[in-house]
């Protein structure tokens, strides 16, 4: 009932009042035509109360005489009505769509840029970076190549191996993984202590030289101490020793990555054009007037300062831009091979983290629609490795102080 109840909504209805001493008569002859009534309520003797579609309305003038019955409209429901009222009122109607309009107009731009990922770099110089490439708050997100500020950004920062950038509404969301630099060796004859360089759970442990802190199975924490380089002596005295060991680890890796459903391929043909123009200052003079007549095509930039001299340099800049036709042509993936794509991806990202001993021991996939046609694909990888990194003792200032 209520998807009946829905319906007649947005085709309109009436409530209506009959009165008349036919009643019963006259809701026959309803019926009988194909008009049905809905939410019948006797008010009286000679009065009835009932809900009828618009259609059915217009045909109870004819019956109405038949039976000598007056049928008078109460209230006025539905889609349509609302509609003819929201018409009537031209400054209502126009603000609405212009606010529909500015609403559509402002989730066009990106308002805010965030950084994800970072330890060691700094957000802010990641951000300024973006900054130059045209990514920032303000920027029109259709006119983002967001492919292409990927590997900007991992070109001009070498403390970077990976770089994603994801759109989402007005937000843009910048994951970035770093570069991990292996830990400084330190030399044998100087005392250390092995710690731990990520969290994890305890899968062996080897000591080669030291004193064991941890046992198997125990969950334990970045810089957590693993083999102590103070080694008890039986009397209670201690010698300090350069630790050394092994110690296997299960640690947890999440990554995540953006897919499209409906990729475009883009194929040059061959066909190429240029457009050069002159800057001065603020204003731009095209010296070539014709625009590519290509339907799609990539382009680069070349721009050359025209006067240079010393330390002096004008405003007067040559610019060269080379356009190049290319085909796009659509694919249409399925959900299974978008997710493979995907994946296939975040492991390629995985191998430039993990150590070279590392082994990746088991991984589970989930995905979930980004928008329209994107979907976000997250891996969690769980991986055996060694976690134990060296950390020098300092005498009396360290974690130890001998006397």
């Amino acid at each position: 009932m209520l998807v009946v109840r829905i319906w007649n909504y947005i085709r309109g209805y009436v409530i209506i009042k009959v009165e008349g001493i036919n009643l019963e008569r006259f809701i026959n002859l309803a019926i009988a035509k194909g008009i049905y009534f809905w939410d019948i309520e006797r008010i009286n003797y000679t009065t009835i109360r009932a809900g009828v579609g618009l259609g059915g309305y217009k045909q109870l003038r004819k019956i109405r005489k038949k039976v000598n019955c007056r049928v008078s409209i109460l209230e006025k429901r539905g889609c349509p009505f609302l509609l003819h009222r929201v018409f009537k009122r031209k400054a209502l109607l126009a603000g609405g769509i212009t606010a529909v309009l500015i609403m559509y107009f402002l989730t066009s731009f990106v308002w805010v840029v965030e950084v994800e990922g970072t330890e060691k770099v700094s957000e802010e110089r990641i951000i300024r970076e973006l900054e130059s490439f045209g990514l920032k708050p303000g920027a029109f997100k259709y006119f983002l190549d967001t492919g292409e500020m990927e590997t900007k950004l991992l070109i001009e920062m070498d403390q970077l191996v990976w770089a994603g950038i994801n759109i989402m509404g007005t937000r843009a969301v910048v994951d970035v993984v770093e570069r991990t630099d292996p830990p400084a060796l330190i030399d044998k004859d100087v005392p250390c202590n092995i710690v731990a360089k990520k969290d994890g759970i305890i899968n062996n442990i080897f000591v080669y030289q030291g004193q064991a802190e941890v046992k198997e199975g125990s969950t334990v924490k970045a810089g957590q101490l693993l083999i102590n380089g103070v080694v008890e002596e039986p009397g209670g005295s201690a010698r300090i020793v350069h630790a050394m060991g092994r110690v296997e680890a299960r640690t947890w890796y999440q990554m995540s990555e953006e897919q499209d459903l409906r990729p475009e391929t883009r194929e040059p043909t061959g066909r190429n054009s240029r457009r050069v123009s002159v800057r001065l200052g603020k204003y731009t003079i095209n010296l070539t007037r014709k625009k590519p007549d290509f339907e799609h095509f990539d382009s680069t930039v070349n721009i050359n300062r025209l006067v240079e001299w010393r330390n002096i340099s004008l405003p007067v800049e040559l610019i060269i831009e080379n356009c190049y036709e290319v085909n796009v042509i659509e694919d249409i993936l399925t959900e299974e091979t978008a997710v493979r794509l995907a994946a296939d991806r975040i492991r390629e990202r995985l191998a430039g983290v993990l150590s070279e001993d590392a082994q990746v021991v088991d991984e589970k996939v989930k995905y979930y629609p980004a928008d329209n046609s994107r979907i976000r694909v997250e891996v969690v990888f769980e991986a055996l490795e060694d976690i134990g990194m060296e950390e020098r003792i300092e005498l009396n200032t360290g974690r130890i102080e001998v006397e």
